[in-house]
């Protein structure tokens, strides 16, 4: 079901004809922000991306995110282009935010090496969780297994990687590409884990990595190296509301299985105020929005029952 997304308001018209703009009654549990692809570098354009532009329209989201009553902000890696000289400058912009920060790594964060931008960051490691109000935020490290990923040349994870692309590269997936990566399977097994524990004490999910899982959600060339598996494992548990995702600058959307998979366009290449979101958590909805939109007025994304067809609860 692989379908190509054609412009970054794609996102929004998939969306619409799933559940169309409309009004959500009540108060939201709670609203968090999330931006993807900043990828600020000081450097001419190259094409579409307007590198040095992400740091004006970052720092318009920020002032944007200020007037927001939000849990946290989440940035879904790809903050720079490249470079720590680059991370210097827009970090400090980034940490204007009031709200607590998360971050996802992205392909292009780490060419400086893994370390020194987890240190940067405050990461221990580039996969974790947190929780929010009966909510748990699960984030991937979607290169994990990698040839670009920071890892030495001599780490199973860069050798992994290394095999895992070569395979592909021989069946010709247009996903083969080094800018890319996998979760691999240890941290899917920490995935499955995590999950089924979530599961187990009644909590909702989001899913969080810089790359999409879903084909059907962006270009197939962007996936994950091992996006068929990350799916099947996120379809074994009915706690699993949204994955969300950058990478693919244009951005996309597709639902499978009650599971809403949502692309970000890229700040380096969305039109200002585009590439900003806040997202309203209700019981029964995600809605997604602009600064410029009202509380719980945007794109409605229903939330499936956690309990499977034709079961009943024991009174």
């Amino acid at each position: 079901m692989r379908r190509k997304c054609a412009g970054i308001i794609l996102l929004f018209v998939l969306a619409a004809a799933l559940a169309g703009a409309q009004p959500a009654a009540g108060r939201p549990r709670f609203s968090f922000g999330v931006l993807a692809d900043i990828q600020y570098a000081d450097k001419d354009p190259a094409g579409q991306r307007e590198y040095r532009k992400s740091m004006d329209k970052l720092q318009a989201c920020v002032a944007d995110l200020r007037s927001e009553k939000l849990e946290f902000v989440i940035q879904l890696g790809d903050l720079v282009d490249g470079g720590l000289d680059n991370l210097d400058r827009i970090l400090p912009v980034f940490n204007q935010i009031a709200a607590p920060r998360r971050h996802v790594l992205g392909n292009h964060d780490f060419s400086a090496g893994r370390g020194i931008v987890l240190k940067r960051l405050g990461l221990r490691r580039a996969y974790y969780q947190f929780r929010v109000k009966g909510w748990r935020f699960v984030v991937l490290d979607g290169m994990d297994l990698s040839v670009a990923g920071g890892w030495p040349e001599s780490s199973a994870h860069y050798r992994l990687g290394r095999k895992m692309l070569d395979e592909l590269q021989q069946r010709r997936e247009p996903n083969a590409n080094t800018w890319n990566g996998a979760v691999g399977d240890n941290e899917r097994a920490w995935l499955r884990q995590t999950l089924q524990q979530a599961t187990a004490r009644g909590e909702r999910v989001v899913v969080v990595c810089h790359f999409p899982a879903l084909a059907a959600s962006c270009r197939p060339d962007h996936l994950l190296w091992d996006h068929r598996e990350i799916v099947r494992v996120l379809d074994s548990e009915r706690s699993v509301v949204a994955y969300l995702s950058g990478h693919d600058h244009r951005g996309g959307y597709a639902a499978q299985n009650g599971i809403h998979y949502l692309t970000l366009p890229g700040m380096v290449e969305a039109p200002a105020g585009q590439a900003c979101k806040v997202v309203d958590v209700y019981d029964d909805r995600l809605v997604v929005r602009t600064k410029a939109g009202k509380p719980g007025t945007g794109y409605v994304f229903p939330i499936r029952s956690t309990s499977p067809p034709g079961y009943s609860r024991p009174r």
